[in-house]
């Protein structure tokens, strides 16, 4: 099983796209292109969600995420996204992904995206609420350091860092940061595993159960980091884990299968 847990869907009547140039109108033409890349299964967030800047946004953009899962129940598992500079309601809406519409998985947190930032109360909150509630967080972040500081602020929250890293330092501060923390998982997707090494690196730091195959679909082509786990030296046992294995772990731990 091949299972993306880094995909963003589109959302209708936006003018903003993630993709550099247009390719995928509607969550139709998104699932079609993840099936003939060979994906089973994508934990998807939506992009209005990841723009939200008022409680009427996330709302409406997690309730698309959860009629695209009711669509397409074989292939989607809905993420939740919240902007935490909203911090009651950012709260709130959690607590209605969780309970209401069956999410165990909040992200990818982008507050470049919303204008938030991740040294605020309000993300505290939030980060509280998933650790209470066993949510995996999936958070962007830039600097490996404040990854570092989130971690070990919310230790029973189970993180998932995207993006390898754009240059070797980068990439090397992410996976030890992995080493580091037990409660860190390492995303492939974005920039970084093309690169000759780092995915044997990811691993070795990180170990063959902490790294998930992510592509951050629709910017990135997930047919590209599919070929570089596959073709990787790494035992067949190990590829198995890290392109879909350790993600349907980590949801039929919250009890999604």
């Amino acid at each position: 099983m091949i299972f993306d847990c880094h995909v963003h869907v589109p959302s209708l009547g936006l003018a903003r796209t993630w993709e550099w140039q247009p390719f995928t109108p509607d969550i139709p033409a998104a699932v079609a292109y993840l099936r003939r890349c060979g994906v089973d299964r994508a934990v998807a967030s939506s992009m209005r969600g990841e723009l939200a800047k008022t409680p009427a946004e996330m709302i409406a953009g997690n309730d698309e995420s959860a009629a695209a899962a009711r669509d397409y129940p074989e292939m989607l598992v809905p993420a939740c996204l919240v902007n935490t500079d909203l911090a009651e309601e950012a709260a709130a809406e959690v607590r209605r992904c969780r309970d209401t519409l069956g999410m165990v998985w909040i992200g990818e947190l982008c507050g470049y995206a919303a204008g938030y930032t991740y040294d605020t109360d309000g993300f505290a909150k939030v980060m509280g609420l998933a650790s209470d509630l066993d949510m995996v967080v999936q958070v962007h972040v830039e600097e490996a350091a404040e990854m570092g500081r989130i971690c070990s602020e919310f230790p029973r929250v189970a993180f998932v860092l995207p993006h390898i890293g754009d240059s070797t330092s980068e990439v090397v501060e992410r996976c030890e940061l992995a080493a580091e923390h037990a409660n860190l998982h390492l995303d492939l997707s974005g920039h970084g595993v093309q690169r000759m090494g780092v995915l044997d690196l990811a691993v070795r730091c990180a170990g063959p159960e902490r790294v998930l195959f992510g592509s951050d679909y629709t910017i990135n082509d997930p047919a590209a980091v599919i070929a570089t786990i596959q073709a990787s030296h790494l035992p067949d046992a190990t590829k198995a884990s890290i392109l879909g294995g350790n993600t349907a772990r980590l949801l039929a731990e919250r009890g999604v299968s």
